[in-house]
């Protein structure tokens, strides 16, 4: 089953001692790329994290945010830090005046309170300690990545129908430009003899040039070779659809493949009913080549 690369998920851990929370969002990229936001107390913890996000994630821009707190016993080893708080209620009131705002000190205080190490540890917890705190973050991750994979898989299963859909219409433009492909040569065929005539004012055309003609414009407007690599490219598609795994680098390719052929098809087409089911069909693989862009 394909994944989306855009997901979001939440998860909790409380205890009688500690709460944490862990929020996950992400976007497209090409590759993995983990944004972590940890209080400053847990920055040991990052590897740890790293290393548990990148088994389930592949690809995508991962912002992790987590949150902690103290409770129970644990709750008296909070303090604030009295100068940093000071800076930053002197920065809002500055801002506050330039902007002319009058926000009341309730509001002032909520803000100030929730800005980075406002708040902190009175002490650094014991190695047992630390233990059990990383048991408690990594459950409340594993939450969250669960939740986090779970809607990626769902958009993910969003995406393959649209884009099953899209390659049965392609399939079917496949088929009407294979029908059409033999037209290319008649009507060739046809004003090739009906300008020799008139060029030639009467004389009898020579069958054998014209022939030769004939064959070598079939020969250059060809395009049956392209079309079997267009059938098996569409059909690699749906088998990868099927895999567990990031599969989008290999849908990339194969889109690139898919448009490849399309354009030589466009490039050969010198019949205008032909040129007009071979752009349908370009579009339609540009818009597959679109989707694939947020798999995983």
């Amino acid at each position: 089953m394909i994944r989306s690369m855009t997901g979001y998920g939440k998860g909790i851990f409380e205890n009688d001692t500690v709460k944490f929370s862990v929020e996950m969002k992400s976007l497209n990229n090409k590759y993995s790329e983990f944004n972590l936001r940890l209080p400053r107390l847990f920055n040991s913890f990052e590897e740890r994290l790293r290393k548990v996000l990148t088994k389930e994630i592949a690809r995508g821009r991962v912002d992790v945010y987590v949150n902690f707190e103290a409770v129970g016993e644990n709750s008296n080893r909070i303090k604030y830090n009295k100068n940093l708080a000071d800076s930053y209620h002197q920065a809002l009131a500055a801002l506050a005046n330039d902007r002319t705002l009058y926000p009341d000190h309730n509001t002032l205080f909520t803000l100030v309170s929730r800005f980075p190490d406002v708040i902190e540890i009175d002490r650094e917890f014991e190695e047992e300690e630390i233990e059990r705190l990383w048991n408690g973050l990594e459950a409340a991750v594993q939450t969250a990545l669960q939740n986090f994979v779970d809607m990626r898989k769902r958009e993910g299963d969003t995406l393959a129908k649209d884009m099953l859909s899209r390659l049965d219409k392609i399939t079917e433009l496949t088929n009407i430009v294979q029908s059409k492909a033999q037209d290319v040569i008649e009507n060739h065929r046809i004003k090739l003899k009906k300008r020799m005539e008139e060029a030639l004012a009467g004389v009898a055309v020579d069958e054998a040039r014209f022939l030769n003609e004939v064959a070598h414009f079939a020969d250059k407007s060809d395009i049956n070779e392209e079309i079997t690599r267009l059938r098996s490219h569409l059909a690699q598609f749906k088998d990868i659809l099927c895999e567990e795994g990031a599969v989008g680098r290999k849908l990339d390719f194969l889109t690139q493949e898919m448009s490849r052929e399309a354009n030589t098809m466009g490039s050969k087409a010198n019949f205008a009913e032909l040129s007009k089911v071979v752009i349908e069909l370009k579009s339609e693989v540009e818009k597959v080549r679109e989707q694939v862009q947020n798999i995983e």
